[in-house]
């Protein structure tokens, strides 16, 4: 992740050598934002416009800036900026590891017990260089010369409240990749693969996880068909994975939500360690009085978390921040304590907070709501806000249009290409986008939230751009 900050860092300078800052005028700026709500296709929509300079704090222009519009994604930015703040640049999650018994020679007469602390990066496939918790269990055991656990590997999910969803999704989002819950202790991205072959008659055949995960099932309540048109529910109380709606004659493959990803964790441990040669005869043991710190399992610094969330807008890791703000601030790890902290903590930064309606840390919950003005404030709060021995700014760890994200196809060609910083928000009728201009070193604040548009998300998008290059190319 610190090789991404200097390839970003080296292309910005490149990008900003070409094309500098201009100073952009309060006419056209608010110009270019009248012929983007006027537009017939918004003729029904709920959408903000804002364009702040960040040196004076003035709006250069803007329409509806106090109407709180769906916010998606971009509510990302806000959970990232206040973990930055009270959680600090390098921040880590740490995951302790302890031997649960008594130890005689080579032998545990007692349990490994994994307590989680909400780490969401724990085995992600997006940070292939931290260590594995799995191997770094092993080695531990190894040094301690231990080849014996006559009791069980158990993991201690007991931080976070049950179900690990937030109660303000739809449940149609909850199976899904990008729905899975946060949970004390997670794995693997909480995610897995579900493959099968379908049929007309309604069958599903050959059906499987990938990885397996022990106790989840396949429930198949496909109706006969030969249309396309399959869907997944996600049932946390058996656990299982619903299959609904009909299947071509076809092999499907999912990226769903894993339930139980510390099930996951405990049988890949197993195996490893069986593999190793240390025997585990999962007898019964009770939690004893004696407990020792085998080894503690830490994070990637939380710069490079959240640099890594924005990008694919993960949204298990933002809620892993969220409950991790309410947590380090001696709350009860749950959504609304994270949010009042938020709340609190920009409100004494002089931001007014009173027009955003947060559930959520990721933006998923639709009843999300804030007004354009409220996320000018806060980027102008955080523009010069520098983070870590790096010093990195919230800007510095966002996508930028033309290198690592796109809106429509218009700018990446143009001259502001690879200039404007931004975090993009979208989910049924919404669509958004909040950032900075330039983003080596910003001088400009700018939202655009929409809400029910009439047309096609990509007619939108291209208006997106035409407004951002009428606002700020030369």
């Amino acid at each position: 992740m610190k090789l991404r900050f200097i390839i970003t860092l080296l292309l910005l300078a490149v990008f900003g050598s070409a094309t500098q800052a201009r100073d952009i005028t309060a006419q056209r700026t608010q110009k270019a934002i009248d012929r983007f709500v006027d537009d017939s296709l918004m003729r029904h929509a709920s959408v903000g416009v804002i364009v702040t300079d960040l040196k004076s704090g003035k709006m250069l222009g803007g329409r509806n800036i106090n109407l709180a519009c769906i916010t998606a994604s971009t509510m990302k930015t806000v959970t990232s900026s206040a973990a930055l703040e009270l959680l600090g640049a390098d921040f880590t999650f740490n995951t302790p590891v302890y031997l649960d018994g008594e130890i005689h020679g080579s032998t545990l007469r007692g349990n490994l017990v994994i307590v989680g602390r909400g780490d969401p990066t724990l085995g992600s496939v997006y940070f292939k260089d931290n260590l594995d918790i799995v191997h770094e269990v092993v080695e531990a055991l190894n040094r301690q010369g231990i080849t014996t656990i006559e009791g069980k590997v158990i993991v201690d999910n007991s931080l976070y409240r049950y179900p690990a969803y937030n109660g303000d999704w739809c449940a149609d989002d909850l199976a899904w990749d990008y729905g899975m819950g946060l949970h004390a202790l997670n794995y693997c991205d909480n995610r897995m693969k579900l493959v099968f072959t379908g049929k007309g008659d309604g069958t599903a055949e050959n059906a499987h996880f990938e990885p397996d995960v022990p106790g989840v099932q396949i429930i198949n309540r496909m109706r006969p068909s030969n249309e396309d048109n399959v869907g997944v529910l996600l049932e946390y109380a058996n656990p299982a994975i619903i299959l609904t709606g009909t299947a071509a004659d076809t092999t499907y493959v999912f990226n769903v939500s894993n339930p139980t990803p510390g099930a996951l964790l405990v049988d890949s441990l197993s195996r490893t360690l069986s593999k190793s040669g240390i025997r585990i005869a999962n007898k019964q043991f009770s939690p004893s009085d004696r407990r020792w710190l085998l080894m503690t399992h830490k994070s990637p610094i939380l710069t490079d978390i959240i640099a890594s969330l924005l990008e694919r807008s993960d949204n298990m890791f933002t809620e892993g921040l969220l409950k991790a703000i309410a947590v380090n601030s001696g709350r009860e790890p749950t959504e609304a304590q994270g949010v009042e902290v938020i709340d609190s903590l920009f409100t004494s930064r002089g931001v007014d907070a009173s027009g955003k309606f947060q559930y959520d840390g990721s933006g998923l919950a639709r009843n999300n709501k804030a007004p354009v003005k409220f996320f000018a404030d806060m980027l102008t709060y955080m523009s010069d806000r520098r983070f870590g021995s790096h010093q990195l700014r919230l800007v510095d760890l966002m996508t930028r249009i033309g290198i690592n994200a796109k809106i429509g196809t218009q700018v990446p060609y143009s001259s502001i290409s690879g200039m404007i910083a931004s975090k993009s928000g979208s989910m049924r009728d919404v669509q958004c986008y909040v950032g900075y201009f330039p983003a080596d070193e910003p001088q400009y604040a700018w939202a655009v939230l929409v809400n029910n548009w009439h047309g096609s998300r990509p007619n939108l998008k291209e208006m997106i751009d035409r407004l951002l290059l009428g606002i700020f190319a030369p």
